[in-house]
């Protein structure tokens, strides 16, 4: 949904209780959400699950809603932390390190793989290789300003991280897809010679 003058309109129409205004944005959100929470966690179901539960907490909370200047961002951050809230709550059972640490594990997008198919096959998988390599959070960071094209400030308010750490950490995942590039390509060089 883009972000324009109308989407604003819709979430004042949904803070003043219009349903209507909550069906459409679910309508316009809900496949994007769906996207984002298979990156963020792999079970269809928690992150179903967490959608769901979003738009009732948010139709129940709806008076008490405060402006936005993006519904997307404000969903996308609410999801995470609903993601993250229910797998905390299910980890009383288990043993898990850091919440904050997330496992987001993205496929390339759909752009990327038309490009890096005219690029070559091979460029490709090298780049899926260099990918791997980033940590999770990187990866989710990398993803989001790349692939969603959001902005820091943005990426920031997602992920609740100061901005200026935002920036250092897509710096260092950058440097390390080039570092891991250069050691595939030279891998690659070595073993055709």
């Amino acid at each position: 949904m883009p972000e324009n003058q109308n989407s604003n309109n819709l979430w004042d129409q949904l803070r003043q209780g219009d349903i209507s205004a909550l069906r459409e944005i679910y309508e316009s959100e809900s496949g994007y959400l769906y996207n984002y929470g298979r990156k963020i966690f792999q079970d269809t179901v928690i992150v179903e699950d967490a959608i769901q539960d979003l738009f009732i907490e948010i139709w129940q909370k709806h008076k008490s809603l405060g402006p936005t200047d993006s519904i997307r961002r404000y969903l996308a951050a609410s999801l995470r932390r609903k993601i993250i809230a229910t797998l905390k709550k299910n980890a009383k059972t288990k043993s898990v390190e850091s919440f904050d640490q997330v496992s987001f594990n993205p496929e390339l997008a759909k752009e990327s793989i038309i490009i890096a198919k005219e690029i070559s096959e091979e460029n490709a998988l090298k780049l899926k290789h260099a990918f791997e390599k980033l940590s999770d959070r990187q990866r989710e960071i990398l993803f989001l300003r790349f692939y969603q094209r959001l902005d820091y400030e943005q990426i920031s308010q997602v992920l609740d991280i100061q901005y200026q750490s935002l920036r250092n950490m897509v710096s260092r995942g950058i440097k390390k897809l080039r570092t891991e590039m250069l050691i595939l390509i030279i891998f690659m060089i070595n073993i055709l010679s």
